[in-house]
């Protein structure tokens, strides 16, 4: 070979290598350029890593995809919070102002015992079921202060169906059709004891099906019967008694809504015109100078709250030393017939007692027993001058009987179902004769 040919063969090496590490250099000034703008911005995203030089060299496979999605625990990066689900748009307030108009409080003579809300029509109102346990006067009472005695006509599973007699300026709500969804935000709408406002408390529905709804919801106990309620105001169900547990149970609404709409009040009305009561007492009763205690029960039909016929029938007794050797026992057996009228009296907060005057005629049979003792000669043909005589004790029994028949009148006062009374029992021959009676007991 020529000097010539050796001089280009050597400047032909000489250029490639000159070319090949120009490439490395620049590729390696790109790599540590890259990773100081990774280092400076802070930022998660991850630049693929370029193709090996014999790769690039041959050209055979593409370099990575920049921007490939990259598992952050195997970098050492924290991994990215959750979003946050937005907060409901619908305000408490605005839903207590939707329902208020509707919300009602039932009693049972003038005792809180349900909350209640208009339904289908402003004279219709459902309350829990404990109302329809109610066999005394039952009134619904609107916020406002508004109050009418209503009828019980009808219970729907867990729900009673009331029929107002006049209106009481309540807005019946709207029934929702369709059931809620998993997850959907509900208001569970409660009338706290004493207030005059709406409580108004936010959940999401656990659980929904046409016969039972759960939700997380609080609601305190005493809210039983009123509504659980959209975002729109309409009623989804019926609250039933609150749970420690932080998911209650409500009656869904369609069921009782198709009752209430359906329900015809000169059909179905079954309010008890007439029902019974029993009551048991003690106490005390004096006439003549004697105090007798005993015991004494009674029957009685109220017809309508108001009129109360009663039938009472008693025991009571004495013992008393008399004289020096008498002992006297008295016993009086006392029927009482009667016919009073039932007063209601209304406390804040919604206790209540009832006053019920009464007049009536009474029936006593009176006996007596009095027992004379004397101490005598066991043998009376005994000579005391010349015998030693035996002294022994010697009862004497005699009894006595006697019917009377007084008029009566008294008052008795009745505190949920303790009862205090008072009878007196008028002796028109001898005014000295006149018996009193106070007793004390319970009534049911």
């Amino acid at each position: 070979m020529s000097c010539s040919s050796i001089r280009r063969t050597h400047a032909f090496f000489a250029a490639v290598l000159t070319f090949s590490f120009a490439g490395v250099t620049a590729a390696q000034e790109e790599d540590g350029a890259t990773e100081e703008a990774s280092e400076g911005s802070g930022e998660a995203e991850i630049t693929a890593a370029p193709a090996d030089e014999g790769a690039e060299a041959e050209g055979g496979d593409a370099p990575a995809e920049v921007g490939a999605a990259v598992d952050p625990t195997s970098t050492g990066m924290e991994r990215p919070a959750l979003p946050t689900p937005p907060p409901s748009t619908t305000d408490a307030a605005v839903v207590a102002e939707k329902v208020r108009s509707a919300l009602a409080i039932v009693r049972c003579q003038g005792a809180r015992w349900s909350v209640g809300f208009a339904l289908g029509e402003p004279t219709k109102v459902v309350a829990s079921t404990e109302a329809r346990g109610c066999r005394r006067e039952l009134t619904v009472e609107s916020l406002g202060g508004e109050r009418t005695t209503a009828r019980s006509v009808a219970a729907d599973g867990r729900v009673s169906i009331l029929i107002l007699d006049e209106p009481i300026g309540l807005t019946a709500l709207e029934p929702r059709a369709a059931t809620p969804g998993l997850g959907e935000a509900v208001y569970a709408v409660g009338v706290p004891g004493g207030a005059t406002d709406p409580a108004v408390t936010e959940g999401a529905i656990a659980f929904a099906d046409d016969e039972l709804l759960q939700s997380d919801a609080p609601h305190p106990n005493g809210s039983e019967g009123g509504p659980l309620v959209d975002a729109d105001g309409r009623v989804v169900a019926v609250l039933r008694e609150g749970s420690d547990r932080g998911v209650s149970a409500s009656t869904p609404i369609g069921p009782v809504a198709e009752r209430v709409a359906n329900t015809v009040v000169t059909a179905e009305d079954v309010r008890q015109i007439a029902y019974p009561g029993f009551g048991l007492s003690l106490g005390i009763m004096w006439d003549s100078g004697d105090r007798l205690l005993g015991a004494s029960g009674l029957f009685s039909v109220d017809i309508l709250d108001r009129i109360i016929f009663a039938i009472e029938l008693g025991g009571y007794a004495n013992t008393d030393g008399g004289a020096v050797t008498q002992k006297i026992r008295r016993s009086l057996l006392i029927g009482n017939v009667s016919v009073g009228y039932r007063i209601r009296v209304t406390f804040p907060g919604g206790n209540s007692a009832t006053l019920t005057p009464q007049v009536g005629f009474s029936f006593t049979y009176d006996k007596s027993e009095i027992t004379t003792t004397t101490v005598g000669i066991a043998d009376p043909t005994c000579n005391l001058v010349m015998d030693s005589c035996e002294l022994t004790e010697m009862k004497v029994k005699t009894e006595s009987s006697d019917w009377r028949y007084r008029p009566s009148a008294g008052l008795r006062l009745t505190l949920g179902a303790i009862e205090l009374g008072y009878e007196t029992y008028l002796d028109t021959s001898d005014i000295g004769d006149t018996g009193h009676r106070l007793h004390v007991g319970f009534r049911f």
